[in-house]
């Protein structure tokens, strides 16, 4: 089960990441500078080798090309995050700010699950390959831009345990698009999926590339994909017979 990431409107969070104190822990590797706490002094190797082995997964499936190099800030807790951040969600952990930013609560952060974390950096780090190809794909529109990180970062849910799949009602895309409304996050990883295995990888760019326009990318209209993509998710997990 995914743990909730928010990203915060990029254009109000712009700032020179010197304002943001002075930290004395920083690894680097090809892809990545990671400024970390001593929460993660034992493993900030093993976190780095994590993302670095994400790294060419991602980038092909979405065909990005290589970025600028991503900083990536581990904090504490969400009291340290919330220092930089004061309006960050009390329930998120995570946020991509841009291209080549990042800014997460530390994966050994004891309230937090260490494998679940790593999937959610590697989450964000795929909105900063969206945002490579896109510089105005963040939340535009939200149903796409949470599948894709989602299913980069491989966070599926249980269908079977969403009760409006179960019951054949799937959100709509607007619902979806709602930022109160939080059901992208559990039916993502599907939408993503079936565009991926029904149209392939090259549809996920194009539809970054044009913000979800589904007309010119998959020939359908919103109401059509909804059907198709439910019909996808209930065929492959067994978890309703389609009328």
């Amino acid at each position: 089960m995914p743990v909730i990431i928010f990203l915060v409107s990029i254009l109000s969070l712009a700032f020179s990441c010197t304002g943001l104190g002075k930290k004395d822990r920083v690894f680097n590797t090809a892809h990545f500078k990671i400024y970390y706490t001593v929460l993660d002094d034992s493993n900030i190797k093993e976190i780095a080798d994590s993302l670095e082995n994400g790294y060419p997964k991602i980038t092909s499936h979405l065909q990005s090309g290589d970025l600028p190099v991503v900083n990536v800030h581990y904090y504490k807790n969400i009291a340290d995050l919330l220092k930089v951040f004061p309006g960050f969600p009390i329930w998120a952990v995570g946020q991509a700010i841009s291209v080549s930013e990042i800014h997460m609560i530390s994966p050994n952060d004891t309230k937090q699950d260490y494998q679940t974390m790593i999937r959610n950096t590697k989450h964000e780090f795929a909105h900063c390959v969206s945002m490579k190809i896109n510089s105005t794909i963040g939340n535009n529109p939200r149903w796409l831009w949470e599948s894709i990180a989602l299913y980069e970062a491989n966070f599926p849910w249980d269908p079977h345990m969403l009760p409006y799949l179960v019951s054949q009602k799937p959100p709509t895309l607007n619902e979806l698009n709602d930022l109160s409304d939080q059901k992208i996050y559990e039916v993502g990883y599907f939408i993503a999926q079936f565009i991926a295995e029904t149209y392939g990888t090259n549809a996920l760019k194009s539809l970054i590339q044009n913000n979800g326009n589904l007309k010119d990318t998959l020939k359908m209209d919103d109401e059509e994909f909804t059907k198709k993509w439910f019909a996808f998710v209930s065929t492959k997990y067994g978890i309703v017979s389609i009328p």
